[in-house]
């Protein structure tokens, strides 16, 4: 494996597990503080609010950004390629994964006492739906570009552009009460949607750009001048927002900071850094800590989360504490993880 090749995992890898980390514990932080402390009145929770908004774009723009560079990286016929079937198992399983988390009953088939809020937070859609549909987007889109041979970064390109402007207008219909939740739910906030499509799709299209450009052009994270374009990129995102006030604020600083990280940790790869590896495990493992940690901290139809026990009841000092109890966690499963995969490929390999 070449240098150059091997500094870009190093990059991606790191941004992977830090956005993992990210997600945690600002999961742990947000379900367990009291809410007299969750106010903008004190400088750090303003602080750690602020930067918890980029958390979720950016682990958005991870999974996008990986897995495009592992469909695009082998240099197969797109219908041809293995990591089809693997990517439409692993969309339809975040998905279905999805609704599982907020069945709202532990009767599957008794629906009858299911109330009008509870379907509505069952329809909700969060991270691992929104995911779960921009992988299998990705996957539509790449197939489609390859039968009427166009290049597939300026597709991705047009897709971020069409949800980064269609975004404002999606949001601002108001739909009716009596209209298909399932569906609108995708597409608006209006029913209690964390992460509809619009506009956090953007994010996922963004990161199939940069997949595909590293996985054409190794170069890209290793070379001085690409960073700095894409830092400078980054910067004057910021910038235009701050002399701006439009709806596409929010989009841009997000936008901007992910150029910003992606720089920095394309220049901390060229550093030299080893990947320890707890933080390979972590980015290897992800979507998988993703969904266990949100068990234990909102439950499931079949158990209880922290959430439903002391839900926004600790105090600071407390809720720091459970919040790296909860990454040491993490960790110790993550290692768990890697440990059953290496027994279980060792095990297919003697059969």
């Amino acid at each position: 494996m070449s240098n150059s090749v091997t500094k870009r995992i190093v990059s991606i890898d790191l941004m992977r597990a830090f956005a993992v980390v990210m997600m945690i514990q600002g999961h742990t932080v947000q379900s367990l503080l009291d809410v007299s402390y969750q106010t903008s009145d004190s400088f750090v929770y303003h602080t750690w609010l602020f930067l918890r908004a980029f958390t979720a774009p950016l682990f958005i723009f991870v999974s996008g950004i990986v897995f495009t560079f592992l469909l695009f990286q082998n240099k197969f016929r797109i219908q041809n390629n293995p990591r089809i079937l693997k990517g439409i198992k692993l969309g339809v399983s975040l998905i279905l994964i999805g609704y599982l988390l907020r069945y709202p009953t532990i009767k599957i088939f008794n629906l009858s006492s299911v109330s009008y809020s509870q379907w509505i937070t069952f329809f909700t859609v969060d991270a691992l739906h929104l995911i779960g549909i921009g992988l299998l987007l990705i996957l539509f889109f790449a197939f489609l570009t390859s039968k009427i041979r166009v290049n597939p970064i300026t597709t991705f390109s047009l897709l971020t552009i069409i949800v980064f402007l269609s975004s404002p207008f999606v949001n601002s219909i108001v739909w009716d009460s009596s209209t298909n939740i399932f569906t609108t739910s995708y597409i608006t906030f209006q029913f209690g949607s964390i992460f509809p499509l619009f506009p956090y799709l953007q994010f996922i299209f963004l990161g199939a750009v940069f997949g595909i450009l590293i996985a054409e052009k190794s170069e890209l994270l290793s070379k001085n001048l690409y960073l700095l374009l894409t830092i400078i990129s980054g910067i004057l995102a910021i910038i235009f927002l701050y002399m701006t006030n439009t709806d596409y604020t929010s989009s841009l600083l997000r936008i901007g900071v992910i150029l910003v990280l992606l720089s920095l940790f394309g220049f901390l790869s060229k550093s030299g850094i080893h990947l320890h590896r707890i933080v390979k495990s972590f980015a290897q493992n992800s979507l998988w800590l993703y969904i266990i940690h949100l068990v234990i901290l909102y439950g499931s139809p079949v158990s209880i989360g922290l959430f439903q026990i002391v839900g926004k009841t600790l105090s600071a000092e407390v809720t720091i504490f459970i919040t790296l109890l909860m990454l040491i966690l993490m960790i110790i499963i993550s290692l768990g993880i890697d440990k059953f995969r290496v027994r279980k490929f060792n095990a297919l390999g003697k059969i």
